[in-house]
């Protein structure tokens, strides 16, 4: 008979391999993308390049624009599914029909607003003008396509079907960038790009759409209610959908002010680095799926259990993401030279710097964010959102125009670290996880301080980028010493260094495993 603790360890296994199949899934395009964008910038052209970063955006913005329903979707899917349910399909096809009207509506207002956009709004080069007019009237026929696939995801997420999810969406995030390199043999038009993107999306959708309802579809139209549903997911999707529909702006509107300000190349100098290191949200996102379950039980049950795995949560994405900003802000400019050119490197350099420290702010910060939404206070991050859009769409205009490219970098460092601050505030009225003395507080921003400061001092005697790659490696691992030594707890440090025993031994198995199948078949 299967004990409490054997059910425990075997939803704790499934819950890291998922975390682990997730991160995945989202790291190998970062690899792709690192690789393919110099030559996709060669090909096309930096103002090109900068147009197909907008293209880029707003494919990821109406992701984001579906009403709640996408989570709604993965939760009363789940539900039914715990409950026994012998039909899953009348809710998932409910859903990727509401996702897919509302990705038309989204797509005709793309298509009615392109001239709008192109020739009024945007500061598009005269001989880019009708190529990215075409290529907007293509993009528009994504948004369906796009948002019909939150659905189709949602569903099988909900079943827990994470191996299938990340073998349709690795190979969709790597022609995202890919795709355009595809193309540069034959045309650096920017409308033939868009095609292959937008086929590469319709591939994507159907993918999805087989694998959520192979198992499981009926053609009776008595067994879709979908009034019934559509009022139950766009309920709970409420306070979520506030969020989804301000969050995009927050991320994206800063390129449309650089596009309309400044020129296609600027948005280029700002979106290149922030494409590079906002992939580093991929740690406390993954981190967090698994987290969430974990604060949703203890929010109800043991609140003092839900504010030391909030602590724990924090202490552990420090010690993996502050080291790695801290190379980033050092050695920057090597970076940019090596990885793009001269050119990148003098222009982003200081943007990629400020990026990096908004990025761990931003990480830190979905902690309190997944708490509150845990406990059931969604409202408080929708709220917050809704304050903070229109102090921060001035603060970008203000910016650009007084510091270009670099300012709208410190606006959204600026509005990230006042949203973080206002989470923790919030988050520690709500379950009180200030569980440090404040003298042991004060000792840990002492000793950071102190040596960040050096480091910083030692940052501008270095010139040779060599030599700024090398400090920045040792200036990681000096980090990285110092969260493990003086942040993290012993019990912390101990189950990590076990974790990483049980990881070496399972990958010494594997390959043990591979070299005893060589040796027997060259017998």
């Amino acid at each position: 008979m299967e004990t409490s603790s054997d059910s425990s360890s075997k939803k704790q296994g499934v819950l890291a391999r998922n975390t682990a199949i997730n991160l995945i899934g989202r790291g190998l395009p970062l690899i792709f993308a690192v690789i393919a964008i110099p030559f996709v910038i060669e090909g096309l052209g930096t103002e090109r390049f900068g147009v197909l970063t907008i293209v880029w955006m707003v494919i990821g913005y109406f992701g984001l624009f579906d009403m709640g329903i996408g989570r709604a979707t993965t939760k009363f899917v789940a539900d039914l599914e715990a409950r026994g349910a012998s039909k899953l399909s009348p809710i998932i096809i409910t859903s990727i029909l509401l996702l897919s009207g509302l990705g038309v509506a989204g797509g005709g207002m793309i298509w009615l607003m392109t001239p709008y956009l192109v020739y009024d709004i945007l500061n598009i080069p005269d001989e880019l003008l009708i190529e990215t007019e075409y290529a907007f009237y293509v993009l528009s026929f994504s948004i369906p396509l796009v948002l019909g696939s939150i659905g189709a995801r949602g569903a099988l997420e909900a079943q827990q079907k994470f191996g299938i999810v990340n073998a349709i969406k690795v190979p969709a995030g790597i022609i995202n960038y890919v795709g355009p390199l595809m193309v540069l043999p034959f045309s650096n038009q920017l409308q033939h790009v868009v095609i292959v993107l937008v086929a590469a999306r319709a591939i994507t959708f159907g993918m999805y759409l087989y694998f959520c309802l192979r198992d499981d579809f009926t053609l009776d139209l008595a067994e879709y209610p979908v009034v019934q549903w559509a009022k139950e997911m766009l309920s709970f999707g409420a306070w979520v959908t506030v969020s989804n529909l301000i969050s995009p702006i927050m991320v994206y509107m800063d390129r449309f002010i650089l596009g309309a300000i400044l020129t296609m190349s600027a948005v280029a100098y700002y979106t290149t680095p922030y494409e590079m290191i906002s992939r580093l949200l991929i740690v406390s996102s993954s981190f967090m799926g698994v987290m969430f379950p974990a604060f949703s039980v203890y929010s109800k049950e043991d609140h003092q259990k839900m504010a030391g795995l909030h602590q724990k949560s924090i202490r552990y994405l420090l010690l993996i993401l502050a080291p790695v900003v801290t190379f980033l802000i050092i050695a920057a400019e090597p970076l940019l030279f090596y990885w793009i050119g001269s050119e990148f490197a003098q222009n982003s350099t200081t943007v990629l710097q400020l990026l990096a420290i908004g990025i761990l702010v931003n990480s830190v910060a979905t902690v309190p964010y997944t708490a509150l939404q845990a406990a059931g206070r969604p409202d408080i991050t929708a709220k917050l959102h809704l304050l903070e859009l229109p102090i921060y769409l001035l603060m970008i205009w203000f910016f650009t125009y007084w510091m270009g490219v670099i300012g709208v970098a410190l606006a959204w460092v600026l509005r990230v670290s006042i949203d973080g601050v206002l989470l923790l505030y919030f988050c520690n009225n709500l379950i009180s996880f200030m569980d440090y003395p404040r003298r042991g507080l004060y000792v840990q921003a002492l000793i950071h301080a102190a040596t960040f400061g050096c480091l910083a001092v030692l940052f501008f005697y270095i010139q040779d980028r060599l030599s700024l790659i090398g400090f920045g490696i040792v200036s990681a691992l000096l980090i990285f010493y110092l969260i493990w030594t003086y942040t993290l707890k012993l019990e912390e440090r101990n189950r990590l260094l076990d974790f990483y025993q049980e990881v070496k031994g399972e990958a010494s198995s594997v390959i043990n495993s591979w070299f005893k199948q060589d040796r027997m078949s060259k017998k």
